[in-house]
């Protein structure tokens, strides 16, 4: 029998098995294969870690160690974005008036907001996903946000025209500026949410939640806005979601930074 019919018997041989008596012979006169079964049956020979090493090794796991807070049920965290989401709406509505709502007609009604609700719980149930370490996604969560802008452009396309609009750039930043403010309320509030869970990404999070806040403010510009130009809606009230999404990104990748620096200073 040689090496390589005896790596063959190896492979194929169970824990508790003995060795045919070709492959017994061949061990006994062959140094390698010898070698090779004292540390297939035994084990390798794994030196002791000194004593001091080890409690240097203990100390500095607990040093680390706290109690942790149960995370709640994600029933719990999908009602808090869902409150805060409707919160901000109904405020930003009522400070600017409802002029944007009197003037869509049903048509509009149902294809706008249907899909900023839709957007809006699609983007909740991603940021409670993210918020559990271990949480399988049918779809990326980087893809989203995106996902969610083009749902959105494509419904705005269907359902407005373009026309003819003075003043594009300064009317335009106006609605640009009222949506942030309020996308930015929405954003804090659902930090709140979000401190409370494990973000393990904080990128893939502050994209996912910026595109949330975004949504927010182009509800309550939606419900205010009468201009039913649809490159303004395309430019300026879509911008806001882009902006938010964006400024999460940049916000959850300051965080990693921060995270990296930590963990290097206590290395």
């Amino acid at each position: 029998m040689t090496c390589h019919d005896m790596n063959a018997v190896i492979t194929s041989r169970s824990s508790d098995s003995a060795l045919p008596l070709a492959a017994a012979e061949h061990i006994a006169g062959c140094e390698r294969c010898r070698d090779l079964m004292l540390v297939l049956d035994n084990g390798p020979e794994i030196p002791a870690a000194p004593a001091g090493h080890v409690k240097l090794i203990q100390a500095s796991m607990l040093r680390d160690l706290r109690p942790v807070r149960p995370l709640a049920p994600v029933g719990v965290f999908l009602a808090g974005f869902t409150i805060s989401f409707l919160l901000v709406v109904i405020i930003g509505s009522i400070q600017l008036h409802a002029y944007g709502w009197s003037v869509l007609s049903l048509s509009q009604k149902t294809v706008v907001f249907a899909g900023l609700a839709l957007g809006a719980g699609v983007l909740t149930v991603s940021i409670a996903r993210q918020m559990r370490p271990g949480s399988k996604y049918r779809i990326s969560p980087a893809l989203l946000s995106g996902g969610v802008l083009l749902l959105l452009a494509v419904g705005m396309g269907a359902v407005f025209q373009s026309r003819q609009e003075s003043a594009f750039v300064s009317k335009g930043l106006l609605c640009l500026s009222v949506g942030l403010k309020y996308a930015i309320p929405g954003a804090l509030l659902s930090w709140l949410w979000l401190r409370r869970g494990a973000t393990l990404f904080p990128r893939l999070m502050g994209a996912t939640a910026g595109g949330f806040a975004g949504l927010i403010g182009i509800t309550v510009l939606e419900v205010h806005c009468p201009n039913l130009n649809l490159y303004h809606i395309l430019v300026w009230h879509m911008g806001v979601l882009l902006l938010s999404a964006l400024g999460g990104l940049a916000l959850g990748a300051t965080v990693e930074v921060i995270r990296q620096r930590r963990q290097r200073q206590t290395t």
